[in-house]
């Protein structure tokens, strides 16, 4: 599909893109506009993984960045937020509070933010400031007791000598004055003495211990504090009406676009030349405009009623082509049909002979439509005698011969009813009139039944010099254009082309109203045949 393809189907729905676009363009400002207005409030912490100085710094800040990650998820969890809802006294439940919460680590550093967005300034702040809290003292607490055994066993042993210490000195100075004691008694001095020595030694020994562990302690541990403490928000950060507003109209524009597009996907009926000639070897002899409003029903003679309008000239214009069909040997006998009752045949049958008519040749228009005859109901001409009549009786075939306001323009109306109308146009009767009407003028013109009706067209198809097939733009549906060809080509008549009928310029064929190239019709009409051979050979090959 070319460009120019895209554009004519963007042209033709332009108002379903415009409507879904203004739809969804409105919807979003008025959610927008009658939405509460939401404020986010924002605390940071910092992640401080203890270690030995003397470790790579780069290694450490790589650790402290993995532990954030896992910080992340864990402030989330259901644990600290119940906690916070019962510190903060919240009726909420614990998956709406974390619908408020967004907690996140920024790229490449030890920084969590812990986010909370709604409608309740004064809550927000609370709430972050709270999950905050409680996230370090959990988390402090966790670390705290994974030493506090071993610190607990030290300080015991230490109170535990002290206490002997003190009993020990406590010996020694009941001994009194050691210069007034007897030998034995300051034999038990020195083991005093030197207990009290050993305990001194121990104590220091437990207390240096029990430094080193706490300062361990506080090397190794995680420190998490707060780096940017929440404030109260003062502006909202939603509804963005604008964003919402451009977005929603974009999208609103993309649905309408991709509907218009499938509606053109789906849609098999032809509307185009261009997609006559993708289906059908067929030459588009001319295209006829869509009539006005004032005049939508394709009635009466539009050529002679209204010369100056596009739908004339279009007429003319199909006149030239007809004749063009064959420079040595214009037709002479032409049929006019479609593949279906609603295409615009009669309407085509009646101006274009008129057309011919005031082109200077004389035309005799016989209404061969037995079923739903029109034709003197469009030239306002009694309906007998006429064909039927011609048939059955020699004698009435010049007063069924009827004359029109259209100059060098006469008319055979269908005439009587009949029963069976194939077998009567099939008559060798019927070939011997046609062979008389063609003596009498330069061209005679069938109006037929719809190809894919009754099997009257086929029939009327191998009497005349060729066949003009009437589509209805946007109506006439591609299988049942290729049907009617097929069949009309397999009883051997000669399609000299097609007429799109009622088009428009939103069907792209607006620059086909008064000119149409048709160049190269006799060997389109050769590809004709080569192309039905090769569905028939197909269809031989399938079965």
């Amino acid at each position: 599909m070319e460009l120019r393809q895209y554009l004519s189907i963007v042209l033709k729905w332009w108002w379903l893109i415009l409507l879904t676009t203004v739809l969804g363009a409105g919807a979003a400002y008025y959610v927008s506009s009658i939405s509460l207005p939401i404020y986010k409030a924002t605390t940071t912490l910092t992640i401080d993984r203890g270690g030995d100085p003397r470790d790579d710094p780069s290694r450490q800040i790589q650790t402290s960045e993995a532990i954030a990650s896992t910080y992340v998820v864990q402030i989330q969890a259901p644990v600290i937020l119940q906690a916070v809802r019962s510190r903060l006294g919240l009726a909420m439940d614990v998956d709406d509070l974390k619908e408020m919460l967004t907690v996140s680590q920024m790229v490449d550093t030890q920084l969590i933010d812990i986010a909370a967005q709604g409608h309740d300034p004064a809550l927000l702040k609370a709430l972050v400031e709270t999950v905050a809290q409680v996230f370090i003292e959990q988390e402090t607490g966790q670390q705290e007791a994974r030493y506090q055994a071993q610190l607990t066993a030290l300080e015991t042993q230490v109170a535990g000598l002290e206490t002997s210490l003190e009993e020990t000195q406590k010996a020694i100075a009941a001994l009194g004055d050691p210069n007034d004691l007897p030998e034995f008694a300051r034999l038990d001095l020195a083991q005093l003495e030197t207990r009290r020595a050993n305990q001194q030694t121990r104590l220091t020994i437990l207390l240096q211990s029990a430094q080193e562990f706490r300062l361990a302690m506080a090397r190794y541990t995680t420190r998490i504090s707060v780096f940017a403490p929440a404030e109260l928000p003062v502006k909202p950060i939603g509804p963005q009406t604008l964003r919402n507003t451009a977005l929603a109209a974009a999208t609103g524009l993309m649905i309408g676009v991709g509907v218009a597009f499938l509606i053109e996907y789906l849609d098999d009926t032809v509307r185009t030349p261009e997609d006559i000639k993708q289906v059908l070897p067929l030459a588009v002899l001319g295209v006829l405009p869509r009539m006005a409003k004032r005049n939508t029903a394709q009635t009466g003679i539009v050529v002679t009623e209204h010369p100056l309008q596009p739908i004339a000239e279009a007429f003319r214009s199909l006149r030239t082509s007809i004749q063009f069909t064959n420079l040595d040997e214009p037709p002479r006998t032409l049929l006019v049909t479609s593949p279906q009752p609603t295409d615009g045949k009669s309407f085509t049958a009646a101006n274009l002979a008129a057309a011919i008519a005031q082109g200077g040749k004389s035309v005799i228009l016989v209404d061969a439509d037995l079923r739903h005859p029109t034709m003197h109901k469009t030239f306002n001409l009694p309906i007998a005698p006429g064909l039927t009549e011609s048939l059955l009786s020699v004698e009435e075939r010049p007063r069924a011969l009827q004359a029109t306001n259209v100059e060098r323009l006469r008319v055979v109306p269908v005439g009587s009813r009949v029963p069976d109308s194939t077998e009567l146009l099939a008559s060798q009767t019927f070939k011997r009139l046609i062979a008389e009407l063609q003596e009498q003028a330069d061209v005679v013109i069938l109006d037929s039944p719809p190809v894919l009706a009754v099997s009257d067209a086929a029939v009327l198809s191998t009497l005349v010099d060729g066949v003009v097939l009437v589509m209805d733009c946007g109506k006439t549906r591609i299988p049942a254009a290729v049907q009617a060809a097929e069949r009309l080509a397999g009883v051997g008549g000669t399609i000299l082309g097609v007429v799109l009928n009622r088009v428009t310029a939103r069907s792209g064929g607006y620059y086909y109203y008064y000119y149409y190239h048709t160049d190269g019709l006799d060997g389109e009409r050769k590809g004709l045949a080569r192309w039905f051979q090769r569905k028939k050979t197909s269809k031989r090959s399938n079965v």
